[in-house]
């Protein structure tokens, strides 16, 4: 029973200081490898401090006033180094491992992604088959299951039990700069291994195997889904619908996700919580009526609150909108209740109670962002409300909304260019246009989930057709504009820690009005941009060769102040592999307009030479070096035979010998041991990160 005091004293503890406490211990703990006796300790110190907070009516109210933060916030520092080790790998004894035993039984944890060459879902492993004997494992992998043309796709869905098997490998890091790094992605949801199966690896042994509620959710969503498929015809405006309303965007294309993304408008296609507060507006006005009465504004809270409940169930549980549904019944809580200023701590408050049940969640990009842009619409959009009174109604609500939508974005922007390392230079127009549709979709897609008449669902979907390709095509128009995006910021850690330091200490004046305070965020702002100064020299003065691991392929980059010339052997700039492992690099030199591209047609035998502005190389591919062959800095030599021999003469003139993917494994060590003996410089790429040599 926790003691008067100490409950006044948690009463007082601003949500704020609580969850940068427990959050700052859960990033320890998730990067501080524990052993179990390091990881009892910590545990036995917690218990201590419990003993200690439970204890403090015995010492005095002076004494008190300073043990008592001391401990507080050391046990909840303490607690979420404990909340997340407990779920990692190191402190779970059945632990799956690759080669650990033949077979897996798991149950499929997510409504698995049908895309383009496989299907993808995650499975929480049960047990491990080795013969005839099962027994317990844990843990959560990745599986990839291969599709084709030919053969049918599998049936699977939430909470299916599956039988396959151990193929599990440990997922690898990127092989070029800048390339997104899905290892550390699946990492930040406690998976560590992947699996790559053909259908029929796989035996599906029962079904319904997950969480209930889930499931029901899930099914639900399903059901709406199907029923948007039906009535809608015009295939895009059904992904917008689907997307924006129950949050399934399995199907999505990706040229109408790139409209949202380049417009800065891709949050209306997360649900969360601006989805949240528009059912929150919607129902609001229409129970406003039972305010009137005795106890309507009681029971208008809890329709409302039951309402985005059911809302979240609607939409299948995704952690977005679960988050947001979480959050929004804080806010409510606290209005209901009529405790002033409680929205930054309802906030906080909301985000402790998602992190308790789910620690991982601190390294989810949607509820990083999700909580800073509501942080900037509570701290900074009432300080710029004030700035300006506008009279007029209709201009005071696109002022309203211009604001809002600054607001958001200048907090957002520090983690977007970390993340995303672009930035809409149209956001404030492309959120201005979406949200009059984007509000029409969202009420009549409801309607139309909900209504039981075929003839008016009919007329609904014909509604929304118009509604989603009037605001495809506006969004497409935005972003056909010049400038639209500035692609490859190159936003490192240490700029972003800058761009946080600014928002605490602004945040810290603008609540105390000090002006030490105000020193300290001009100081952060000044760190930031000498940072920023810096990276942009560093790039604007580049000159160098990069040689790209495209696995068979060729793509090497001539990078000089400025200029880029690229060679590949892939078709064009917008081929997808280009775009996802070499124009993220590239773009933090030029946009990809000025990339000046140039395809290589490589024959066997047939040696290409390529002379740039800052360096020569050679292609050649199984054949032998010509003697005469001029000299150059990087030579790549391709499709070895067991025929091609090295020797020490054809290298002449040569700084490095490269070998890439397209050389067979077993030709690899002979070539490897042949070139070590004749002391060769080289550099082999296959399964290994790209080639980069700067000009000094």
């Amino acid at each position: 029973m926790v003691t008067p005091a100490v409950y006044l004293a948690i009463r007082k503890v601003p949500f704020a200081s609580v969850f940068l406490f427990f959050g700052t211990g859960i990033v320890t703990g998730y990067y501080l490898p524990l052993t179990q006796s390091i990881f009892r300790g910590l545990g036995y110190s917690a218990m201590l401090m419990v003993v200690l907070l439970l204890g403090m009516e015995i010492i005095g109210r002076s004494w008190r006033r300073v043990v008592f933060p001391l401990i507080f916030y050391s046990w909840l520092f303490l607690l979420g180094i404990l909340w997340i080790a407990r779920e990692l790998p190191a402190q779970q004894a059945n632990y799956i491992q690759p080669a650990q035993a033949e077979y897996l039984i798991g149950v499929i944890a997510d409504e698995p992604v049908y895309g383009d060459l496989r299907i993808r879902f995650p499975v929480t492993i049960r047990k491990r088959v080795q013969g005839n004997k099962e027994r317990v494992a844990a843990g959560q992998i990745m599986l990839h299951i291969a599709r084709s043309d030919t053969t049918a796709d599998l049936s699977l869905s939430y909470g299916d039990k599956l039988l396959f098997p151990n193929t599990l490998r440990e997922l690898g890091e990127p092989y070029n700069p800048k390339q997104f790094n899905y290892k550390r992605y699946l990492a930040h949801k406690n998976i560590y291994y992947q699996a790559y199966l053909q259908p029929d690896a796989i035996r599906l042994l029962d079904d319904n195997q997950g969480n209930i509620v889930v499931a029901y959710a899930l099914a639900i969503r399903r059901y709406f889904v199907e029923k948007y498929v039906y009535y809608i015809a015009d295939s895009d405006a059904r992904d917008i619908v689907a997307a924006l309303i129950l949050g399934y965007r399995a199907h999505f294309p990706v040229e109408t996700l790139t409209a949202f993304v380049n417009t800065g408008t891709v949050h209306v296609l997360s649900v969360s919580g601006l989805h949240v507060g528009l059912v929150f507006l919607l129902l609001n006005f229409i129970l406003g009526f039972l305010d009137r009465f005795r106890y309507g504004k009681s029971l208008r809270f809890v329709l409302i609150l039951s309402a985005i409940w059911a809302y979240v169930l609607l939409t299948g549980m995704a952690p977005s909108i679960l988050r947001a549904g979480v959050m929004i019944s804080f806010l409510l809580v606290a209005g209901w209740s009529r405790r002033a200023n409680q929205n930054l701590n309802s906030l906080f408050a909301s985000a402790c109670c998602l992190l308790f049940l789910d620690p991982f969640m601190i390294f989810d990009m949607g509820f990083q962002l999700a909580y800073v842009a509501v942080l900037g619409l509570f701290t900074l959009y009432p300080m710029l409300n004030k700035l300006f009174e506008i009279n007029n109604r209709w201009l005071r609500g696109v002022w309203q909304a211009v604001l809002v939508s600054l607001s958001a974005q200048l907090f957002t922007t520090p983690l977007a260019l970390f993340y995303f390392h672009q930035f809409p230079n149209y956001f404030l127009l492309g959120n201005l246009f979406v949200s009059l549709p984007a509000m029409a979709v969202m009420y009549t897609g409801i309607a139309l989930a909900v209504s039981p008449f075929p003839w008016l669902n009919e007329y609904l979907a014909m509604g929304l057709s118009f509604v989603c390709r009037l605001l495809l095509g506006g969004l497409q128009a935005i972003e056909a504009l010049p400038f639209a995006v500035i692609q490859g910021i190159d936003f490192s850690g240490v700029q972003l820690g800058c761009s946080l330091l600014v928002i605490f200490f602004f945040l810290l004046t603008w609540r105390s009005l000090r002006k030490s305070f105000l020193w300290g965020t001009l100081l952060s702002i000044g760190m930031l941009l000498l940072s920023v100064v810096i990276t942009s020299m560093h790039y604007a003065s580049y000159q160098g060769l990069k040689v790209y691991n495209v696995g068979r392929e060729v793509a090497i980059a001539a990078i000089d102040r400025g200029k880029v010339s690229l060679f590949s052997t892939l078709d064009s700039l917008k081929h997808p592999q280009l775009a996802r492992q070499v124009l993220p690099d590239l773009h933090h030199y030029v946009r990809t307009a000025a990339i000046d591209f140039h395809p290589l047609q490589l024959k066997r035998g047939v040696q290409v030479n390529i002379r740039t502005s800052v360096g020569t190389l050679g292609i050649i591919g199984g054949k032998r070096i010509a003697h005469d062959a001029p000299a150059q800095d990087i030579l790549l030599w391709r499709n070895m035979s067991f025929y091609d021999q090295i020797h020490s003469e054809q290298f002449a003139g040569t700084g490095m010998l490269l070998i890439d993917g397209s050389n067979h494994a077993d030709r690899l060590a002979e070539m490897i041991k042949k070139a070590d003996s004749l002391d060769i410089a080289y550099y082999v790429l296959k399964n290994n990160f790209a080639y980069v040599w700067e000009k000094k």
